[in-house]
């Protein structure tokens, strides 16, 4: 009898560190600014969150937004704060989709994103994290 190869999921992921696609539902394009990451081996460590308001993008109020990570593998965990009053309030997301606010204003979010071994879930095969920066306004 031969012994069947299995394709391990981590070769899926891509060598170089993904980067996000931050989109509205309206197709506004928000960039993202990289912050702390490990990923192929490789840890980098930012001292804080990094947010640049010369990259503010208009977006709708209580649009959705989606963050695609574009990888084979979906990360098993994607978790989305909004940085209010120098608090961080968690928002709840489906796999990287939520509603922006109502209120007009500058929002300020960061987003951590991680792969683990499908094995062990303690065992993390890479982990991302960004910050964006949008301007809620009212639909005409």
């Amino acid at each position: 009898m031969g012994s069947k190869q299995v394709q391990e999921p981590e070769s899926n992921l891509p060598q170089k560190l993904p980067t996000p696609t931050i989109q509205s539902e309206s197709g506004i394009s928000i960039p993202a600014i990289q912050g702390s990451y490990c990923w192929g081996g490789t840890c980098v460590d930012y001292a804080s969150l990094i947010f640049e308001d010369n990259s503010t993008v208009h977006v709708f109020a209580g649009e959705d937004l989606s963050i695609d990570m574009g990888t084979d593998v979906p990360p098993d965990e994607i978790s989305i704060s909004e940085y209010v009053d120098n608090r961080n309030a968690y928002v709840t997301s489906t796999d990287g989709t939520f509603q922006l606010p109502k209120e007009p204003g500058t929002h300020y979010y960061g987003a951590f994103v991680r792969w683990s071994s499908p094995q062990d879930s303690q065992i993390s095969l890479g982990d991302t994290s960004f910050t964006f920066v949008v301007r809620v306004v009212e639909k005409k």
